[in-house]
Formats: C-alpha cells, sequence, structure tokens
C-alpha cells in the first residue's frame, strides 16, 4: 500500500511538472530566470522571512493561549525545521517534526500544540480566502474568484464553528491571530511585487493579492512535496485567467516558488539539529 502511494505521488508530480514545462518553453523559462536582477531576488527572499518570523510570533500568541510562555526565537527553529522536512517529503511530514520540535523545546503537551497548527491552518485558509475575493474585485476578474474567495471564508467560518466556543481562544486572541496573520500574507504580497517588479511584469496589487490567495492555496494540498507541480499549475491557470501573459510569466511563478521554498529549508535543515538536541529539552 506505501509503495502504491508513493508510486502516485511520484506520478502525479512529475506529471505535473512535466505539463508545466510543456506549456512554457524550457528555453524562454531559463533565459527569463537568468534575468532576474539579484536586488529583486533578496528583496523577494527577506520579505518570505519576514512573513516565517510573524508566523512563529503567532505561534507564541496561540500557545499562551493555552498557558505555555515560549519565545518567538525557539519556535521560529521548530517552524522552519518542520517547513524544511514538508518541503522535501509529501503529505506534510514535517508537522510531524514541528510538534515533536516544540514539545522539546516549550514543554507544551503534543496534542496541544497540534491544536495551535490547526488554528493556524484555519486563520491561514480564512485570509488566503478573502484575499481571493479582494484581489477578484480589485482586478475586475469578479464572478467565480469572488464567489470562490467568499465561498471558501464563509465554509471556513462555519467549520471554525463546528469547534466550539470552548475549544476556541479569546475573541482578543483571535483579533491578534488575525491580525499577525494579514501581516504573515501581507509580507508574500511584497514578495510576490518584488518579484514581478524584477521581470517587469505590470502587476497591480488586485491581480497579486488573487495569485497569493490562489497559489498559497494550492500549496496547502497536502499530496507532492512543496507542492511541486501543482502550485505551478495553479498559480499559471489563476494569472491567465485574469488576463496575465508574456514569456516572463512562467519564469514568475517558479521563482515565486522557489523563494517560498528555498530560503525557509536551509534556515530549518540549518536548525533541526538545534532543536532536536536531547539537552535542548524544557525543563519540567
Amino acid at each position: 500500500m506505501k509503495a502504491l502511494r508513493v508510486t502516485a505521488i511520484t506520478t502525479s508530480t512529475a506529471g505535473a511538472v512535466a505539463l508545466f514545462l510543456l506549456v512554457t518553453h524550457p528555453g524562454r523559462l531559463a533565459g527569463a530566470l537568468q534575468a532576474l536582477p539579484v536586488s529583486s531576488l533578496l528583496a523577494a527572499a527577506g520579505a518570505t522571512m519576514a512573513g516565517v518570523m510573524l508566523s512563529a510570533y503567532r505561534w507564541r500568541g496561540l500557545l499562551a493561549a493555552r498557558g505555555t510562555a515560549a519565545g518567538t526565537p525557539r519556535l521560529f527553529a521548530a517552524l522552519t525545521a518542520g517547513a524544511a522536512v514538508n518541503n522535501l517529503v509529501p503529505a506534510r511530514g514535517g508537522d510531524a517534526v514541528r510538534v515533536e520540535s516544540a514539545h522539546r523545546l516549550t514543554g507544551a503537551g503534543r496534542l496541544e500544540i497540534a491544536g495551535t497548527m490547526v488554528a493556524e491552518r484555519i486563520l491561514d485558509g480564512f485570509v488566503l480566502a478573502v484575499l481571493i475575493a479582494a484581489g477578484a474585485l480589485l482586478s475586475g476578474a469578479g464572478g467565480r474568484f469572488v464567489w470562490i474567495g467568499a465561498g471558501l471564508a464563509g465554509a471556513i467560518v462555519a467549520a471554525s464553528a463546528l469547534v466550539g466556543r470552548r475549544r476556541l481562544p479569546s475573541r482578543d486572541v483571535i483579533a491578534v491571530a488575525l491580525l499577525t496573520t494579514g501581516g504573515i500574507w501581507l509580507a508574500d504580497v511584497v514578495m510576490y511585487g518584488a518579484l514581478a517588479r524584477g521581470f517587469h511584469l505590470d502587476v497591480s496589487i488586485g491581480p497579486l493579492l488573487l495569485l497569493v490567495g490562489a497559489g498559497n492555496l494550492a500549496l496547502a494540498v497536502p499530496f507532492t512535496a512543496a507542492g511541486l507541480g501543482s502550485f505551478e499549475l495553479v498559480t499559471l491557470a489563476g494569472a491567465h485567467g485574469i488576463g496575465l501573459g508574456g514569456p516572463e510569466l512562467a519564469a514568475f511563478v517558479l521563482a515565486v516558488h522557489a523563494v517560498i521554498v528555498l530560503p525557509t529549508t536551509v534556515t530549518g535543515l540549518l536548525l533541526s539539529p538545534v532543536v532536536l538536541r536531547p539537552r535542548f529539552r524544557a525543563r519540567g
């Protein structure tokens, strides 16, 4: 059964990557990537890591609401270690690494940590759905994208209500976490904008919001490692759906994915030996 699952994942990933390359002309893709200014790449990577640090800050607040005090730097280490594994293996295997890392660094219970991660997914999904709807309205795409975004946001709110008040943090905690989540994805919008400018793409704020929302929801699907192939196809389709095009578009999509994945993966791999060392276990 495991071998069959691995084969299915490998085949689907390879197929998605092959399809992306087929529709983007590899020769043009390589040329456009080589022309990207280093300054744009560094600005994009900086925005990405700022978003990761904000994610660690949000996680600290969610843990504090459950009675666990933890420093943002330690949670940043656990967060990036888990993200690194998620980017290298399919089915979000890094989530287990993240839970274990946080358990060792903070002493919090594993179920408690997993509960905060579920809360993060809910917050991220809601904000990304709002970005899709807002981006569609601002870009003039309207129609189906607005309904998709609004429908997803409504479904997430309804699903959250099923959790029950006793399991949800206080309103103040939710408000701060929601604002921080907005900051996290605003950093992603800055990253997309820096790369779009580097590729000389004329992309306004509306399309950027739409692309950030659609692309990152594709990354949330726990199937291929780092969303390889699926992210490219979904983001490229979304860009074409709002009228974007040109030989630089595919290079932009590929660069965005690389900047999302590589800085966090490298940071997580560097920090993972530290956060998993027994001497870093929390006392008590």
